[in-house]
């Protein structure tokens, strides 16, 4: 859909700012790429950021072939920045999540085990 949006003759009105469109479309399409593979950190990183560096410049050079829309670096640079805060946050989430799991796997059961032994010998002192 944001493709098909990109490339028609839509004419926006002046209280619309299209480099703040062109950010937010490609915020939102840089979380997407970055967490449409299950790979680890890097790969989602490596993957995410060359797709995203072909669909950012590609889509502004398709759009100055066209006889509607018209090249503009102003563009490309906003879709970059706009990508790459995607791909930062995405990143930061994906890290912090791999941290939590890994505390979890190695940490998780013998906390678990402590608890319920403690739990134990509360029970039975009580009896």
């Amino acid at each position: 859909m944001m493709g098909v949006l990109g490339f028609a003759p839509i004419k926006l009105d002046q209280q619309v700012n299209d480099k703040l469109l062109h950010f937010g479309i490609f915020f939102v399409l840089a979380c997407f790429l970055y967490f449409l593979w299950n790979l680890n950190v890097k790969r989602n990183l490596i993957l995410a950021t060359s797709m995203l560096l072909i669909l950012a410049i590609g889509s502004e050079f398709i759009q100055g072939l066209l006889p509607v829309n018209a090249f503009d670096v102003q563009d490309i640079i906003a879709n970059l920045t706009g990508g790459i805060t995607g791909i930062i946050v995405s990143s930061l989430i994906d890290y912090c999540i791999d941290i939590k799991r890994e505390n979890k796997r190695r940490f998780g059961g013998k906390r678990e085990a402590e608890y319920q032994s403690a739990l134990m010998e509360e029970e039975s002192f009580s009896l």
